[in-house]
């Protein structure tokens, strides 16, 4: 309930606050316009925010004020953190964009360039520029003030540290993309320079040297904070800076071989059409201007990440997560060399049967796709197979992984709808074709079709055969082993642990033994224990003495129960206590899977990637 209520306090003393923020801006920048432009309208406009989001803001902000003042759980809770450093974000984005206008602004006047050509703030005036960013630095003051004083007085620190550490984060993200458009700007510009120049180019580089100006310096000192964060290790640990690493270096890694594709295209249909090494240049400025400093960004995120595994104390998570971002470029890899494999020998079909005028485009891409998928695969694929194939300890992790599972499910699955749906087609004109006449370009139909169910079905039984080595492997290497793991299954004689286990167990666990123990007879040597959790808190005294001394491992089952709950730290006990409190029942917080995490930071990278695709895009459109 209170959860609920923080939500609606902070969401409208957000929205409200921004409301007069503006408000006030449109108000001011009235006062300085010319009278003639729309004065009147602004002017009404400014006073009817202001009087409807002042109250609103006033009402709502002293009522979290009030409730943070009066109570610490409120103070610390991640819903006012989040509130305010979303606010900071809000307030400090605009300071730094219209910092941005007033220096693009100045750079295209310099270059004796119209200012309505400049990217950002083009039809904007320095007065609304200045009047923008004082306000905005002058309520981010206030609120900066705020933030610190709650990170004096609050005593549990881990919501404003984890809100703190996304802020940080999303100010490299903002930075770096600014730097990145600007750059690729001047680079446009450079390679223009081949070609006949024009104020176009000139605006490209008025442009991007102001986003440069801007976004380097910004990314430099956003990208200091948070390095300097790292002598904190739960800084250094956090998955959310992992996740930041993967996302960046993945990034750099599909753009730069995207435009590789795009350039090889350029090159193949040079050759092919015979084209000048000039119109090739032109082509390729655009994309060559992004893989630039994408392939920097890939360079260095990439030495990051590479190092923060490297310095992982745990050898098994640190293997588990380099698996991770080479099974993710190979399954890119194989999907791309699918495809180009599959555009190449359509390319073959239609050429051969002469059933369309030959174009060298489709074969250029068809090749371009195929070279660059198919390098990328085998570059990832081999050592990840070699190390599957091996005998070693690590071997077998990397066979049991879940990552490795997923890949050859995903590319088995593929492999079975793929060619369910080629098979469909070509049964279909096959039919088509006996009991009525043969359709137009029954022949071409008919042998791409049959391409793609070849395709697919090699494609499903490589990835069968590869998910049959592994589990061939697992039982020839378990069936060397002498050592057999003896566990002793400590359970009441109601209990029903022994037969649990026993329906759990499967023929990969054929290297251990359970041993039922009869709890009034001394223990027997085995390497484990297992035992219930009520067994634990009620034993008697002989046979707890007999648990203290097994020098075994001891493996404790929680069970539900109406009277025994297992906290695991202070803030576990204080959430019970309030739904004790409040007449509800206990609800304990499940620990997220790490499957799970690892889902959820591919997902951020995707949606991250599509973010930074559409800025570039809305970029090049200017």
């Amino acid at each position: 309930m209170k959860t609920i209520q923080r939500i609606y306090l902070y969401a409208v003393s957000l929205i409200s606050m921004e409301v007069v923020l503006w408000g006030m801006i449109g108000l001011t920048r009235s006062i300085f316009s010319n009278p003639g432009s729309g004065g009147v309208s602004q002017l009404s406009e400014a006073l009817a925010l202001i009087l409807v989001g002042v109250p609103v803001f006033g009402i709502h902000w002293w009522a979290g004020q009030r409730s943070a003042n009066k109570d610490e759980e409120e103070r610390s809770s991640g819903v006012r953190a989040l509130f305010l450093y979303a606010v900071l974000l809000g307030l400090l984005i605009p300071l730094s964009q219209n910092g941005l206008a007033v220096l693009n602004r100045l750079v295209t006047n310099i270059f004796d360039i119209p200012s309505s050509r400049a990217l950002i703030g083009g039809y904007q005036s320095l007065s609304d520029n200045l009047i923008a960013a004082l306000f905005n630095g002058l309520v981010a003051f206030y609120f900066l003030n705020i933030l610190k004083k709650d990170w004096l007085e609050v005593s549990n620190k881990a919501a404003l540290t984890l809100t703190r550490r996304i802020y940080r984060y999303i100010w490299v993200l903002y930075s770096l993309l600014m730097a990145i458009a600007g750059v690729s700007q001047i680079l446009r510009y450079i390679f223009s320079l081949a070609s006949v120049s024009s104020s176009y180019e000139n605006t490209l580089f008025a442009n991007g040297l102001a986003l440069t100006l801007v976004g380097f310096p910004l990314w430099v000192w956003a990208w200091k904070v948070a390095q300097d964060a790292l002598s904190d290790p739960v800084e250094k640990n956090s998955l959310l800076r992992l996740g930041m690493l993967y996302f960046f270096s993945l990034s750099g890694v599909l753009f730069v071989l995207s435009t590789t594709g795009v350039i090889l295209n350029e090159f193949l249909q040079m050759l092919f059409d015979r084209n000048t090494f000039a119109n090739f240049f032109i082509e390729i400025d655009e994309p060559l201007a992004i893989a630039i400093p994408l392939g920097a960004v890939w360079a260095y995120y990439g030495h990051w990440l590479q190092r923060d595994l490297a310095a992982l104390p745990n050898a098994p998570r640190r293997a588990a997560l380099h698996r991770f971002y080479y099974y993710i470029l190979s399954a890119i890899g194989l999907v791309t060399a699918f495809i180009g494999l599959s555009l190449l020998l359509s390319f073959i079909i239609e050429s051969a049967l002469a059933t369309s005028v030959y174009k060298s485009n489709r074969l250029a891409e068809s090749l371009a796709t195929l070279f660059v998928g198919l390098p990328l695969w085998l570059y990832t694929w081999r050592p990840l197979q070699t190390k599957a194939l091996s005998t070693d300890e690590d071997a077998e992790q990397a066979r049991r992984s879940i990552i490795r599972k997923i890949y050859l499910y995903l590319a088995i699955f593929a492999g079975v709808v793929g060619g369910m749906v080629a098979a469909v087609q070509l049964i279909s004109l096959l039919l088509e074709a006996l009991l009525d006449s043969p359709p137009k370009h029954f022949t071409e139909d008919l042998l791409n079709a049959l391409q793609m169910l070849i395709l697919f079905g090699g494609l499903l039984a490589y990835h069968w055969q590869s998910l049959r080595r592994d589990g061939l492997l697992r039982s020839e290497i378990k069936g060397e082993k002498a050592d057999i793991l003896s566990v002793l299954l400590l359970d009441e004689e109601s209990g029903t642990l022994s037969n649990q286990l026993a329906s759990l167990m499967d023929a990969d666990d054929a290297a251990i033994k359970l041993i039922p123990q009869n709890l009034a007879e001394e223990f027997s040597p085995a390497d484990a224990a297992i035992l219930p959790q009520s067994l634990l808190l009620d034993a008697p005294e002989m046979l707890r003495e007999r648990i203290r001394q097994f020098n075994g491992s001891k493996l404790i089952i929680t069970e539900e129960a109406d009277d025994y709950f297992v906290m695991e730290n202070v803030d576990e006990i204080k959430n019970s206590l309030h739904q004790l409190a409040e007449g509800e029942e206990i609800q304990r917080a499940k620990k997220t899977p790490g499957w799970m995490i690892a889902v959820y930071i591919l997902a951020g990278m995707m949606a991250l990637q599509i973010l930074l695709f559409l800025l570039i895009i809305g970029i090049e459109s200017f």
